[in-house]
């Protein structure tokens, strides 16, 4: 099952009333849980808990940080390089991804 990443949709500038207690992360083969801090994005939650994860800009530019999500729902704060046909399957930035579900599961290539 893919997850759904909201599109044009922004997280509240506090914590979501709805938030996962932890996230898993896939990498490399290994699974990750780590725990969440309602607001943070998915990259900040990999670096607080010791994932490293690739990333570049930090702006919603680049891609480099592009992650699939697998369950829950992500809202970008903002978006200014996946299209509809990326979001559509899953894809999302770490970098401006605020996890919106009380599940969340991504997969980082490398």
């Amino acid at each position: 099952m893919i997850g759904r990443v909201m599109h044009g949709k922004r997280p509240p500038e506090s914590a979501s009333p709805v938030a996962p207690e932890e996230v898993v992360v896939r990498r490399s083969g290994r699974v990750h849980r780590l725990k969440y801090h309602p607001g943070a994005t998915l990259l900040e939650t990999m670096r607080l808990g010791g994932v490293r994860a690739p990333h570049l800009c930090e702006q919603g530019v680049c891609g480099t940080c592009m992650v699939r999500l697998l369950k829950g729902e992500v809202a970008l704060r903002e978006n200014h390089v996946l299209g509809d046909h990326e979001l559509a399957a899953g894809f999302t930035l770490a970098c401006q991804g605020v996890p919106v579900s009380e599940v969340c599961e991504i997969e980082v290539d490398g």
